[in-house]
């Protein structure tokens, strides 16, 4: 079996344990090759071993796990990120992976059974890509090309890697296209990039990037000198020289409305856009570049497909002066339009909050927790007071928030669940959450389940769940859970039928060695001898 590099970083000690000690590494097809306490620790021990995985925590001193994504992918391009985060650390996971992270772990919800999956599926993403890069004459020849480089080069450059100067050098040696004279860096961002990128296989991915870049230096005229650079899957860079002159802002707008048209008619795809002001010269890219990404980022509040300009009014969307947002005030007036049980005061309370948070330059972060709140109240409180079904959604509320990408999403989201539980049209019988889970337990035991699968089926958030699964049930979640299947394999096994690893497989246990650790633990002896 072909064994890939783990490297595992957290600045908690008994964590890095717990997941060292999870699974039997190699048998995964993994060696454990290093461990580290913060980022940049974990920068350096990349750079010597040169790993295929990194399993990182987000917080941690010296180098959070952000940066150490954005650092990593330079120093060991190809390696894949999973994150360890808790709940209230989701919109940094979101964050993780838009940098391109592969998934994400809640800490305190990790199982071997679940660890041991996602091992795979990263495992074989591995193996693919080596047997593409092995075979493929096209992608070594890409990665040896002069577009290579001088993507390489702009990455390096607006992340502050290189120096100026030795980066106008190395432009020169790479023969870039755009002078050193009056230039703009405009960023298109794919939006919806989730579930766009559903719609490819993992091996054509690369399609979708270049599919995108080509449209993007077809779409641009001879008179403008430009370079095009891939940032990422979801984020594309050309930087073009340009004139002032009273039109040219014009000519710029027409030209992203251009492109944005073209990606919309020929990929099924939309872009928003965020373009920097005019610098002097190409020794202010990295301004330039810092420039368009603000730009970009007020999207969250102007909607996706726009054409976002630098000098936007009310860019800075946070940094009003302010003591503080009456938050409380705000939900107890939620709260009230939710009990009244009347969608037209649901919805103007609902609108009335908004304006609110408009004239107060409430940001992102902000305006994000603060519907969080919102979905959470829906959940804990309205649900449990009113007797409908429970909607049956493809994601959870809170997470929704979390991933939405315009404020307007996150509204409709929040006002259509809000909406959803206080509609009366099917009776649900009078049964505790717990109740619903453990139910859920028992019918699919045998399935890939766990906490948050579960309060996603009932909508309910899981830590609340959590909390009322062990107060109700006296033990928790997954100690419930490995009960109904230890159980459950105890009766199979007194039927000589089915071999031992069959039955382990048939209780939810797809490692044979983690089931027999298992049993003998709840059961004091192992399933041979319980077997007799």
């Amino acid at each position: 079996m072909m064994m890939f590099k783990l490297l595992i970083v957290d600045d908690e000690l008994l964590m890095r344990m717990g997941i060292r000690s999870m699974v039997e590494w190699e048998q995964q097809g993994f060696c454990l090759a290093g461990e580290a306490s913060n980022g940049k620790e974990a920068l350096e021990l990349a750079r010597s071993v040169q790993p295929d995985l990194i399993i990182t925590d987000i917080k941690m001193p010296l180098m959070d796990g952000l940066q150490l994504i954005r650092e990593a992918q330079r120093v060991v391009p190809g390696c894949k990120f999973v994150i360890l985060s808790y709940f209230n650390e989701f919109s940094y996971a979101k964050e993780a992976m838009q940098l391109g992270a592969v998934d994400y772990l809640i800490k305190n919800e990790i199982t071997p059974e679940g660890l041991v999956q996602l091992l795979e599926r990263i495992r074989q993403k591995l193996l693919a890509e080596r047997a593409s890069f092995g075979k493929s004459e096209p992608a070594v020849s890409y990665l040896e090309s002069l577009s290579y480089l001088k993507e390489n080069l702009f990455k390096d450059w607006i992340s502050g890697l290189l120096e100026v100067n030795e980066a106008i050098m190395k432009a020169e040696q790479l023969h870039v296209r755009v002078r050193s004279t009056e230039l703009r860096v405009i960023k298109f961002r794919l939006d919806n990039f989730e579930r766009v990128r559903k719609k490819y296989v993992e091996k054509d991915e690369k399609l979708l990037r270049f599919s995108i870049l080509n449209i993007l230096e077809e779409m641009i005229p001879r008179k403008w000198e430009k370079e095009v650079v891939i940032e990422s899957s979801s984020d594309y860079l050309l930087i073009i020289n340009t004139v002032q002159s009273e039109s040219e802002l014009s000519e710029i707008h027409h030209l992203c409305r251009g492109i944005q048209q073209a990606m919309k008619d020929f990929m099924n795809v939309t872009f928003s856009v965020g373009v920097s002001s005019i610098i002097p010269s190409l020794k202010c890219l990295r301004t330039a570049y810092r420039e368009a990404d603000q730009a970009l980022q007020s999207r969250f509040f102007w909607g996706t497909g726009q054409i976002l300009i630098y000098e936007t009014p009310k860019m800075n969307h946070g940094s009003k002066k302010r003591s503080g947002l009456p938050l409380e005030e705000w939900k107890s007036e939620f709260r009230n339009a939710l009990e009244s049980r009347k969608e037209e005061k649901l919805a103007d309370t609902l609108l009335e909050i908004r304006r609110n948070l408009v004239a107060e330059e409430a940001s992102e972060r902000e305006i994000r927790e603060f519907y969080m709140g919102l979905a959470e109240i829906i959940s804990t409180e309205g649900f449990s007071k009113c007797t409908c079904r429970l909607p049956q959604v493809e994601m959870l509320p809170y997470e929704a928030v979390l991933t939405a990408e315009s404020w307007d999403e996150i509204h409709c989201i929040v006002l259509e669940y809000a909406k959803q539980c206080i509609a009366t049209d099917y009776p649900l019988p009078e049964r505790s959450y717990a109740d619903l889970a453990a139910d859920l337990i028992h019918r699919n035991y045998a399935e890939e389940i766990s906490l948050i699968s579960v309060a996603n089926q009932i909508n309910v958030n899981p830590s609340y769940l959590s909390r009322v699964f062990k107060q109700e049930k006296g033990e928790n979640f997954i100690s419930y859970l490995t009960r109904v299947r230890i159980e459950r394999s105890k009766s199979m096994l007194e039927n000589r039928r089915y071999k031992i690893s069959e039955v382990a497989e048939k209780v939810g246990y797809r490692n044979y060695p983690y089931f027999s650790k298992i049993f003998k633990k709840f059961v004091g002896m192992s399933p041979e001898e319980y077997r007799g």
